[in-house]
């Protein structure tokens, strides 16, 4: 199977029995295969850096136009066969009132500041994160991996796209992976931590950048707001992997449009087009009343 311009990375991690490791390389490995997470396997920061110019890694065999597109990623290589005939694609088109509301399950973000490790693989800029920050929803947790920043947004709400969109990779050593999506509306709001990930991000395809001094903490990423929607779903992006627990976040992060700019600058038109919804239900969770 064709990889993306990902090679893998290495992260700090604590010394642990070889069960625990096989169990944590099971889901980062399902991660990473999907295009959508940084693979953690060192022992300690100075492995990772002293690895990361092995970063640029292979030109990737599918883009979001033209023969390599979307439409084309199923006869691009077998491994992307559910790109096509999957039933649980992702994004998804999301109609407030067509949703299910259901009760308050608040999701508990329990995030960290990490070091900056950041790649600009071709397709996407991405964040690889730090260990130990963990999203906490209906009772289990799911470690941050990585972010992945899109332009413009993937998901549609109430017939609408936004101007961008960040994912929050996270998964368990049960294997599962959950996804936060978040909007980004250009406006006149600067976010500090966005400039900080844009005032350092490689702007040329399989670059890469990594700021042991420079911190960032996704938590400042996310609205004061966090209701959101919770489907079934999948990575959007080769294999296009179901069995994604996908949440996205009803309101947007306003940002500078000078930042949503530099943004698109560096990662180009980069959203996987709408897929079709199909037979599932989309929950809506923690509105508030009236909304």
């Amino acid at each position: 199977m064709a990889m993306s311009r990902f090679a893998p990375v290495f992260l700090p991690v604590p010394l642990v029995t070889v069960k625990q490791t096989l169990h944590r390389l099971g889901w980062r490995r399902a991660l990473y295969v999907s295009g959508a997470a940084f693979l953690l396997l060192a022992a300690n920061a100075h492995a990772w850096q002293a690895r990361s110019s092995n970063l640029s890694g292979s030109v990737p065999d599918w883009s979001y136009s033209g023969a390599q597109g979307p439409g084309h990623w199923a006869d691009l290589n077998t491994a992307y066969d559910r790109c096509a005939s999957g039933r649980l694609q992702s994004p998804i088109p999301i109609e407030t009132a067509a949703t299910l509301l259901q009760p308050c399950t608040p999701l508990r973000f329990r995030y960290r500041s990490s070091s900056l490790h950041l790649v600009n693989d071709g397709n996407a800029l991405r964040l690889g994160y730090d260990r130990g920050s963990y999203l906490v929803i209906d009772g289990l947790s799911y470690e941050l991996v990585e972010l992945r920043f899109h332009v413009p947004g993937e998901h549609a709400i109430d017939g609408r796209l936004s101007d961008g969109e960040i994912e929050l990779i996270h998964g368990n050593n049960r294997g599962d992976i959950a996804v936060v999506s978040v909007s980004i509306e250009a406006g006149n709001r600067s976010n500090q931590t966005l400039r900080r990930i844009l005032d350092n991000a490689p702007l040329v395809a399989g670059k890469n950048a990594y700021g042991r001094n420079i911190g960032v903490n996704a938590l400042f990423l996310l609205p004061a707001r966090r209701a959101y929607f919770r489907y079934e779903g999948s990575m959007t992006r080769p294999p296009c992997q179901e069995g994604v627990h996908r949440y996205v976040i009803e309101t947007p992060l306003e940002i500078a449009a000078s930042d949503l700019a530099r943004l698109a600058q560096i990662v180009g038109s980069n959203a996987r087009p709408l897929q079709e919804v199909g037979s599932r239900q989309v929950e809506r969770r923690c509105a508030a009343v009236g909304d």
